[in-house]
């Protein structure tokens, strides 16, 4: 395959430090068939007129390390309106959900040969604690233990009822083990990139990062799924909501030419990258289409910054896939639960979805 021109030249993308392992683990990526309408305003800046926002899918995460799985985010629970009053006068209020599915439900439902069951999970992994990621956790047994950030339990614990206030439900949480995870910050810590992250497995396979700004105890993950060489798959959660808030930049300018094109007035002839700084004139080819929002949806906007900052490294590096949980440009692309996506530099996903979010400026050009 021809190498792509940019319209500036690529700086080369920086080392990315990662603990050597020769284990992996295997990724599925469960679309919960429920789409939430993300607002523009809310979420990134500026303003381009043409596109004001999504109807987003949200991406769930089966992660195996052999006999082992636990599930990474779970999406909005199917019957929202049980959420505690404070969450169904916020979604009623400020967005459109198009119900999906509980996650347990999926896996339960399953008639491959996978036979991984919502009884096989040892934990349910929150990236964070808003309703489009905590699902319906009282769906798994009380011996799944629930994992969070630091932080969460005392911003969002106890739930409701017995905080009238609180965001989460008593009924996710009562009696079962809630495991917070800690980050190791000295000369000791872990790091992958400039990410400090922690080893779930114990055996490099799988790793949880420190990712703030989003929310309180905002994490990601970072899934090693081959070896010899090693690729990765980057589980960005809430870090952003749109690609464009990572793409282009100085390692990844904007093509020339796309093919195939993303927009569909320019094919077959591939969509020259130039007319895409119509939409910004004053924005360099190696510049993010956008910025995370100046609003409450980001807790802490300079640790936002930051956070995707340090994702646009990794996203540079052609080992890594990295993967929004918001990403509607990714839907229709992968191979969805109950198939894996550990070959995902074999058949290409990275190189050819990495500019489809571009179609959604084809009312701007």
């Amino acid at each position: 395959m021809a190498s792509p021109t940019y319209l500036t030249t690529p700086k080369s993308a920086p080392h990315i430090r990662i603990p050597e392992s020769t284990s992996t683990a295997t990724v599925r990526v469960i679309d919960t068939l429920t789409t939430i309408y993300i607002n523009g305003e809310l979420f990134w800046q500026p303003k381009i007129p043409g596109f004001d926002g999504i109807h987003a899918p949200i991406y769930s995460f089966l992660i195996s390390s052999g006999d082992r799985h636990v599930v990474f985010d779970l999406g909005v629970r199917a019957d929202w309106e049980n959420y505690a009053p404070k969450v169904v006068s916020l979604i009623e209020k400020t967005t459109k959900i198009e119900r999906g599915k509980n996650v347990a439900d999926i896996l339960d439902a399953d008639t491959s040969s996978l036979q991984i069951t919502s009884n096989d999970i040892e934990a349910v992994i929150w990236s964070h604690a808003h309703f489009d990621h905590i699902g319906a956790v009282s769906k798994f047994p009380q011996t799944t233990e629930l994992v969070v950030g630091p932080g969460t339990k005392k911003k969002y614990f106890p739930g409701y009822p017995t905080n009238p206030e609180s965001l989460v439900l008593e009924s996710d949480i009562s009696g079962r083990n809630i495991r917070e995870i800690e980050f190791r910050k000295d000369g000791n810590a872990l790091m992958i990139g400039r990410f400090h992250t922690m080893d779930y497995f114990g055996n490099g396979s799988f790793y949880l990062l420190d990712a703030p700004g989003h929310d309180t105890g905002h994490i990601c993950g970072f899934v090693r799924v081959t070896s010899s060489p090693d690729t990765f798959i980057f589980i960005g959660a809430d870090a952003c909501h749109h690609p464009g808030v990572l793409r282009p930049t100085e390692y990844l300018p904007l093509p020339s030419a796309i093919s195939p094109s993303p927009v569909e007035r320019f094919r077959p002839q591939g969509c020259p990258g130039a007319l895409f700084q119509e939409i910004q004139p004053d924005r360099r080819a190696d510049q993010p289409f956008y910025t995370v929002g100046k609003t409450i949806i980001f807790e802490d906007h300079d640790a936002a910054l930051e956070t995707v900052r340090k994702i646009e490294e990794l996203d540079a590096a052609d080992n890594i896939f990295v993967i929004l949980t918001h990403d509607e440009s990714l839907r229709d692309q992968l191979d969805f639960y109950p198939k894996t996506i550990n070959d995902w530099k074999e058949k290409g996903y990275r190189s050819h979805t990495r500019w489809l979010f571009l179609k959604d400026f084809r009312n701007c050009l």
